[in-house]
C-alpha cells in the first residue's frame, strides 16, 4: 500500500461538451495527471470542478467532476486544500458511452511538512 497517496474518489468526466476532450483525446494516456480547477462562478453548478489536462504546450478542459460527486471536494478546494489532491486519468475507453469514456481517480497526498511517521 502506498502511504504517500490515499484513495479519495473514482469518477468519470462529465460535461465533455463544455470542454476540449475530443481535441485532446489523441494525447491522453492512463496515468496522466489532471488539474482540478474550481469554477465557483459556474451558473449551472456552484460546486463545479473542471478537469484540465496538459499535453505539450497545450492545456485542455476535459469536462467536469460530476455534479453528484463534486460537493465534498469543492468544499475542500474552497478551503485552500487544492495542493492536497492528485488527479489522474484511470481509464480511456473509446467504445464506452460518451460519458463513460474517460475515468479519473483522485487521491489525497501526504503532507510531508512534518515528516513521515
Amino acid at each position: 500500500m502506498n502511504r504517500d497517496r490515499v484513495y479519495f474518489l473514482d469518477t468519470y468526466v462529465a460535461g465533455r461538451l463544455y470542454g476540449d476532450a475530443d481535441l485532446a483525446w489523441p494525447h491522453l494516456r492512463v496515468g496522466q495527471r489532471i488539474s482540478l480547477v474550481r469554477e465557483d462562478d459556474n451558473e449551472k453548478d456552484p460546486g463545479a470542478i473542471a478537469l484540465h489536462v496538459r499535453y505539450g504546450d497545450e492545456t485542455a478542459k476535459l469536462g467536469y467532476v460530476p455534479l453528484r460527486k463534486n460537493q465534498p471536494l469543492a468544499l475542500l478546494l474552497d478551503m485552500g486544500w487544492g495542493e492536497a489532491f492528485e488527479a489522474t486519468i484511470s481509464k480511456l475507453d473509446p467504445t464506452a458511452t460518451y460519458d463513460r469514456q474517460i475515468g479519473v481517480t483522485i487521491r489525497i497526498l501526504r503532507n510531508n511538512r512534518y515528516g513521515k511517521p
